[in-house]
């Protein structure tokens, strides 16, 4: 289960990171989010529920509760994937945000079908 604890972990540390900048009001994040407003310290708060989600998540991994990690992960990710493929006709391919979205989106897609995968070979008995 490497690929979903990395997601996880790519999860904490990205959104963690982005919306501490945001909240610093960093001159790169007000280039890739725009001026301060109140949208952008929505999608902090979204970015930290993310955060939150998946640090549950790996908690649970490491006192063994995989199960737990793979029911966020089955909630979650879809969701993180269809928003960030959301935010290239929304936004452009060319914004960097949109860029790391698509990085994160891949990696999630990956994560999933290898669970997926593996329920599949788990239940035919391979």
């Amino acid at each position: 289960m490497v690929l979903l604890t990395l997601s996880h972990l790519v999860n904490v540390i990205v959104v963690t990171v982005i919306p501490a900048l945001i909240a610093r009001d960093v001159p790169a994040m007000t280039a890739c989010y725009g001026a301060d407003s109140a949208a952008r310290r929505i999608l902090a708060c979204l970015y930290a529920t993310i955060a939150m989600a998946s640090a549950v998540a790996l908690i649970g991994q490491a006192l063994g509760n995989t199960t737990l990690s793979i029911a966020i992960a089955g909630v979650l990710f879809p969701v993180q994937i269809t928003y960030k493929l959301m935010t290239i006709p929304a936004v452009g391919w060319r914004n960097p945000v949109v860029k790391s979205n698509l990085a994160i989106a891949l990696l999630h897609t990956a994560t999933l079908a290898t669970i997926w995968h593996e329920r599949f070979l788990d239940a035919r008995g391979e």
